[in-house]
C-alpha cells in the first residue's frame, strides 16, 4: 500500500481521495505489482493504514470492479482480474511460434480446399466490371441480394425469418454486440450460461449491465435454475448457446429447448442465440431455441466458425418490433457489414461452397476428436465429433495453473477456464483444447500422446 500512500499524501485541494486511490491501485494492476487473482486488503485495513474513511475505500474498489480490474465476492473479498481483452491476450496465443501445437484458440481446421475456393472466388469477382459490393456505402441493413442470402442460410439451421428481419453483421460476436446493445444497459441484468464465450463478459463491461451465470448440466442450462432467476429478478435477456457451448461442447437437447423458451415466454425475457456452431451439427441439429420464440429472441450466426475463419459475415435475425432499433445501433457502431465479404458468403450460400466445406470440415473434426478420445478419453468432460473444442478434465494430483505451464514448457498451448467464468461460478478443474491448430493429424497426436504422459506424471515439489 505504500504507492497508495504517497498518491494519497501528494493530493492537492479539490482532487478526490477515491479517485485518487483508484488511479493508484489501477496502477498497481497494470503495472503487474498487483497479479492477476490476487485478493487485496481488506476494506477496513486500507482505511486504518491510509487514514482514509471506509467509504473511500469501498467508492473505489467499486469503481474498480466497474472498470473490469476487480471482482468483489460477497463474504470473499475482492480480487484482482484482467481486463478481458488482456485476459485473452494473457490465455491465447496471438503470435504463432513455430515448435507449438496451439490448442488455445477455437478456429476451423484449415485446409488447401478452403484456399482454392477462396482464390476462385477472388479471381471471379476480379474479372467482374460492375463490383457495386465495392462502391456502395448503403443500405445499411445489407444489400437485398445478401440479405435473402441469410435468409436461405437461416432456412437451413432451421429459422424461418424474412428478409426484413435480418441484418448483416461482420460476425456473430457483431451480431451479439447488436443484440445486446439493443436491450440492455447499466440497469439490466443479463443472464448467460456459468461458463460462456468471453465475448458475453466483455460486453458486459463495455455495455455496463450485470451479468449473471445460470447453472449448467451436461444438457446445457439449468431450467429450474433458470426459472428461480427469473421469477425473483427483473431479468431482461439470457444469451446462450444451445448448440456446442464454448467451452463445455454441450449440445441442448430439442426437449430443454422447449422448456427454456416457455420459462422466458412466461416471464417476457429476451433471449440472444449464439449459433455460431451450428451448421457443424448437419442433420444432427435440433431447432434452434429462436424457432420457439420469434417475438422474443435475437438470432445469431455467421461462417467464421464452420465455413472460412476470415470470412467474417454473419446473419442477425431481430424480432421485428426492434428491428429499426437494432438497424440504428449498427449504422453507428461500424455502419454495415462489409460488402464484399458478404457477397463472397452469398455465391458460396447459393452455389453450394458453403456447404461443401462444411462437410469437409466436419469430417476433418471427426477424425481429430477421434484422436482426443484415443489419447485421452478418460479425462473428456465435454465433447462431440464435429466440435471446434473438447473440454478436457485435469487429474487430481495436478494443480491447474501448474499443469497448463507445463504444457507450456512442452510446446503444447491450451485455454484453462478462467475466460469463459462468469463472476461467482466456481473455478472448473478443466482446460479447452481446440481442433484447429496448424499441424498434421500426425503432429497432432504427438501432442496428445505428450499431454496423457504429463497427465499420468506427479508435479514438480516446487513450480517456478
Amino acid at each position: 500500500m505504500e504507492a497508495w500512500r504517497r498518491a494519497l499524501a501528494d493530493l492537492r485541494v479539490g482532487e478526490s481521495k477515491y479517485k485518487t486511490l483508484v488511479l493508484a491501485i489501477a496502477g498497481d494492476i497494470e503495472q503487474g505489482r498487483l497479479s492477476d487473482g490476487q485478493r487485496l486488503p481488506p476494506q477496513r485495513h486500507v482505511a486504518d493504514g491510509l487514514g482514509i474513511s471506509v467509504q473511500t475505500v469501498t467508492n473505489a474498489y467499486k469503481e474498480l470492479e466497474r472498470q473490469g480490474l476487480v471482482r468483489c465476492e460477497v463474504g470473499r473479498g475482492s480480487f484482482v482480474t484482467r481486463r478481458m481483452t488482456e485476459g485473452m491476450a494473457h490465455y491465447m496465443v496471438d503470435h504463432p511460434e513455430r515448435a507449438l501445437v496451439d490448442f488455445s484458440i477455437a478456429s476451423i481446421v484449415h485446409t488447401r480446399e478452403h484456399d482454392r475456393l477462396w482464390q476462385d472466388s477472388c479471381r471471379e469477382l476480379a474479372q467482374e466490371s460492375d463490383q457495386p459490393w465495392m462502391r456502395a456505402c448503403r443500405p445499411v441493413a445489407g444489400f437485398d441480394t445478401h440479405r435473402d442470402a441469410g435468409v436461405k442460410w437461416l432456412a437451413q439451421l432451421g429459422l424461418k425469418r424474412e428478409r426484413d428481419d435480418v441484418l448483416i453483421t461482420n460476425g456473430a460476436a457483431h451480431g451479439i454486440f447488436l443484440a445486446l446493445a439493443s436491450l440492455a444497459g447499466p440497469d439490466d441484468v443479463v443472464l448467460c450460461e456459468q461458463l460462456t464465450d468471453h465475448g458475453v463478459i466483455g460486453n458486459s463491461q463495455v455495455l455496463g449491465f450485470t451479468l449473471k451465470g445460470v447453472e449448467i448440466d451436461k444438457q446445457g442450462i439449468d431450467p429450474e435454475h433458470f426459472e428461480d432467476l427469473c421469477a425473483n429478478e427483473r431479468i431482461t435477456a439470457l444469451v446462450c448457446t444451445p448448440n456446442l457451448n464454448n467451452p463445455t461442447s454441450c449440445l441442448m437437447p430439442d426437449t430443454r429447448r422447449r422448456e427454456i423458451a416457455a420459462i422466458a415466454q412466461r416471464y417476457g425475457v429476451y433471449v440472444i442465440e449464439d449459433d455460431v456452431y451450428g451448421p457443424l451439427l448437419g442433420e444432427r441439429r435440433p431447432p434452434p431455441l429462436s424457432h420457439y420464440l420469434p417475438d422474443l429472441s435475437f438470432y445469431c450466426t455467421s461462417f467464421t466458425k464452420s465455413v472460412l475463419t476470415g470470412l467474417r459475415i454473419g446473419y442477425l435475425a431481430m424480432p421485428r418490433r426492434l428491428a429499426l432499433r437494432t438497424e440504428s445501433i449498427l449504422r453507428v457502431n461500424s455502419w454495415m457489414g462489409t460488402p464484399l465479404l458478404a457477397e463472397v458468403a452469398a455465391r458460396w450460400i447459393h452455389n453450394g461452397n458453403a456447404a461443401a466445406l462444411i462437410g469437409l470440415q466436419r469430417r476433418v473434426l471427426e477424425k481429430r476428436q477421434g484422436l482426443v478420445r484415443e489419447y485421452l478419453g478418460e479425462h473428456l468432460r465435454g465433447c462431440d465429433p464435429h466440435s471446434l473444442s473438447a473440454w478436457i478434465g485435469i487429474p487430481e494430483h495436478w494443480e491447474l495453473d501448474s499443469l497448463v505451464r507445463e504444457l507450456r514448457h512442452r510446446h503444447i498451448a491450451v485455454t484453462p477456464p478462467d475466460p469463459f467464468m462468469v463472476r461467482g461460478t466456481p473455478r472448473p478443474r478443466a482446460v479447452r483444447l481446440c481442433m484447429g491448430a496448424e499441424c498434421s493429424d500426425e503432429r497432432m497426436a504427438s501432442a496428445l500422446e505428450d499431454m496423457r504422459e504429463l497427465f499420468g506424471q506427479y508435479p514438480k515439489i516446487h513450480d517456478f
